[in-house]
């Protein structure tokens, strides 16, 4: 009985290991393997999340879109493995180098569940991007960081890309509504997210100060540190709801009601109003000496990608009216 119990057991493993081995390829990647289940994965999840945003996947277009999609999804899928074998070409990374390595990316985000997320729409694990981190470091290590004179030079000869329109500065606490299909960090039905911005409007009358509550409360990550802080002008994607809202308020003013956007209730201070101008050097110098730097370090490593690109061997099933390609 335990022989013919072993015996179906061995049986079944063939079985599943020969359905492994007869998987669909649609790529490889000097040798390794790119799966369609790998790939159909990849481009439903995609596609989902285009979806939310009302993107059409039916008839022609839709068919069109999706097929696209999957060319796009694949060439990622191989650039991915590129990085990570060339990354472990500089050797093995310990648990501990592993987070090392992603300890300031880690603290970027102020909860472990956006830090999850941003894993998630990466479609890596936290190894793989410390592995991306340290083949960024060591090829990109003898960059030459910019100098001040290169800085200013910049400035002077692209003078238009500091001029700004009107704009409006204003501070905002924002709770997300989601219903868990929007893929937003923080999960609220609409009662509970109103209910939470009228609570922060209750403490504001109480004498709450307006940036202290948009650091402890606030769900928006890009302005929360900053104490809500967030300047637009009228040609910007600002929400209207949002716009027309902050623009009502005199300075110094709150929204004495709750805002409805399309992410949720705000609750919004006007600061101040800048007129149109020019932005000066020293304004802008530390964020366009930061920019300039890392623009130096990615066209560093886009070069050096690119030439691993060409030294690989890629076949795509998908490119070429579905021929293989092999770059060599």
């Amino acid at each position: 009985m335990h022989k013919k119990i072993l015996l179906l057991a061995l049986a079944m493993l063939i079985v599943f290991a020969l359905a492994g081995c007869n998987q669909d390829v649609v790529a490889t990647v000097n040798g390794e393997k790119i799966t369609g289940a790998e790939l159909s994965q990849r481009v439903d999840e995609a596609k989902a999340s285009l979806e939310k945003q009302g993107f059409d996947f039916s008839g022609d277009q839709g068919q069109t879109l999706t097929e696209n999609l999957r060319k796009q999804a694949l060439e990622e899928m191989i650039n991915d493995k590129l990085m990570l074998q060339e990354a472990k070409k500089f050797g093995e990374l310990t648990e501990e180098q592993v987070q090392d390595k992603i300890k300031l990316l880690k603290a970027q985000f102020p909860t472990a569940e956006e830090y999850d997320l941003y894993l998630a729409q990466l479609k890596m694990s936290e190894e793989d991007v410390a592995y991306l981190l340290n083949l960024q470091e060591q090829v990109t290590k003898d960059v030459p960081p910019v100098s001040e004179d290169e800085v200013k030079k910049y400035y002077d000869d692209n003078k238009e890309q500091f001029a700004h329109p009107d704009q409006l500065q204003v501070r905002h606490i924002l709770f997300f509504v989601d219903d868990g299909t929007k893929g937003y960090p923080f999960q609220h039905s609409d009662a509970e997210a109103r209910q939470m911005a009228e609570d922060v409007i209750a403490q504001l009358k109480q004498g709450k100060d307006f940036a202290e509550l948009a650091k402890e409360k606030s769900e928006d990550s890009g302005t929360k540190s900053g104490g809500g802080l967030y300047t637009f002008s009228a040609d910007s994607n600002t929400d209207k709801q949002f716009s027309d809202a902050a623009s009502a308020l005199g300075p110094g003013e709150y929204t004495q009601a709750p805002v409805k956007t399309e992410y949720g209730y705000h609750v919004i201070k006007r600061e101040k109003k800048i007129a149109a101008g020019q932005y000066s050097f020293e304004e802008v110098k530390q964020r366009l000496t930061e920019e300039l730097n890392q623009e130096a370090i990615s066209k560093k490593f886009s070069d050096m990608m690119q030439e691993v690109k060409n030294n690989a061997k890629i076949t795509n099933k998908l490119t070429d009216n579905e021929e293989n390609i092999t770059q060599q």
